[in-house]
């Protein structure tokens, strides 16, 4: 099926920001690792015409059913009218991984030449047997996800594993939704927040789960600054286009990647029209202290740290954390900020940090306080709100303040990895 045989009616915004140099990026993207990638292309417009409402949840999964099957040999995304985004409930979820393919730029990453065997391609397998066997593998390996599964009690790196917060029928309710308040206007690009969440979860170089973007505008010789991180989206079109559930909301509306179930195909990493998803084409670096990537999370889901190889990573707002009770409502980059641009909380909570801030900020300025969220014009509901002016169409990406290579850290991701989706040009228009 061709996008012209897409069931949604034409949307002039989702074609600008999904445009020709973001489909051959796309294609390249998912190529890399052996998938569809003119499904991915597909399904990743659809998902933003669904994130707008131009096309119904169950229009979408209609439409692509018969090619996810022939694709994935599988379709766990919801058949009908419930949305994919929403806090998960229940989910039949297989553990299985893809054979890694070789990095593209041949990358000498951390723990990748030390002799690992590549993971076994239960994929291919499940293809073979046909949806009938599928299915009945998924039946037999959904036991190990019901409520109760064992989690790992956090014996060994970071901080310890923590019981839940006491207030779980917040939580269960799904009312709960964490989300950052980013004031632009104290932000000097110093890079504390950025080097703290590597230190944490010890993350590959190159990979910088949230990044400090520094640009000017055509008008004014100063530099601007914005920090990126997941969005952690109430709408997320990641969420609705993968194959195996294996990136879902939490109930507190943190928008995670279990990491026993995704299988790479990397279509999240397309859909996102804020370009936060990578691939780990290499092992996680486990030589530090805060290595969390065998971690689980308070459900004894793989969720926490750097992914293993052959699956997708990105920021996951610290879930440890929002699993303890001391720790609930703080993330390491908001904690490690010296200047207090970075707040965290529970948006939907009055009195949480985050929007207790933005009412301080708004006495203080007399209540013009200017916020914005990136792309919101998408239907995404992004979480991030910033305070402060966004980034026009012309703005133009300028080195920052201070280096990254200053605290040890690899600026660009193509230099030791891929390379970053060109997300700011989507962003800010900033051909």
């Amino acid at each position: 099926m061709n996008r012209d045989e897409s069931s949604g009616p034409p949307a002039d915004i989702v074609d600008e920001v999904f445009d020709a140099a973001w489909e051959a990026e796309a294609r390249r993207t998912v190529a890399e690792v052996g998938f569809d990638p003119g499904l991915a292309v597909r399904v990743a417009r659809d998902a933003l015409r669904v994130a707008r409402g131009d096309l119904s949840p169950a229009q979408f999964h209609e439409t692509y059913h018969a090619a996810y099957m022939r694709a994935f040999g599988m379709d766990l995304r919801p058949s009908g009218e419930e949305d994919a985004s929403q806090p998960e409930t229940s989910q039949d979820l297989v553990e299985f991984r893809i054979t890694v393919p070789e990095s593209p730029a041949g990358a000498d990453l951390p723990g990748d030449d030390d002799g690992t065997p590549a993971l076994v391609s239960r994929r291919t397998a499940v293809k073979a047997a046909g949806a009938g066997a599928a299915a009945l593998l998924l039946a037999q390996m959904a036991g190990a996800w019901l409520p109760g599964a064992a989690a790992d009690g956090g014996a060994h790196g970071g901080h310890q594993a923590a019981p839940p917060p006491a207030d779980q029928s917040t939580k269960a309710s799904g009312k709960r939704q964490m989300g950052m308040v980013i004031d632009l206007e104290k932000c000097d690009g110093c890079l504390f927040c950025v080097n703290a969440c590597r230190q944490a979860y010890s993350l590959t170089d190159g990979v910088h789960w949230i990044y400090v973007f520094a640009y000017k505008e055509p008008d004014s010789p100063d530099v601007h600054l914005l920090p990126r991180l997941c969005n952690h989206c109430s709408n997320a079109p990641c969420v609705k286009v993968c194959p195996t559930t294996a990136r879902h909301r939490r109930s507190d509306g943190l928008v995670l990647t279990d990491y026993d179930v995704c299988i790479g195909c990397r279509y999240c990493q397309v859909a996102c029209p804020y370009g936060v998803n990578y691939f780990q084409w290499g092992d996680p670096k486990k030589n530090g202290g805060g290595y969390t990537g065998e971690r689980r999370d308070a459900r004894g889901r793989s969720v926490v740290g750097d992914p293993p190889r052959g699956v997708m990573g990105k920021c996951t707002f610290c879930p440890l954390r929002q699993d303890s009770h001391h720790e609930q409502g703080t993330t390491n980059c908001a904690l490690a900020c010296p200047h207090d641009v970075l707040h965290y909380g529970d948006l939907n909570d009055p009195q949480s940090e985050p929007n207790l801030y933005l009412e301080r900020r708004r006495q203080e300025l007399g209540g013009r306080l200017r916020t914005f969220r990136l792309l919101e014009d998408l239907g995404t509901k992004p979480n991030v709100i910033y305070i402060g002016a966004p980034p026009s169409k012309k703005a133009k990406e300028v080195p920052g303040p201070v280096a990254y290579e200053d605290w040890g850290l690899v600026h660009r991701r193509r230099d030791a990895l891929e390379g970053p989706e060109p997300w700011f040009r989507r962003l800010a228009g900033g051909k």
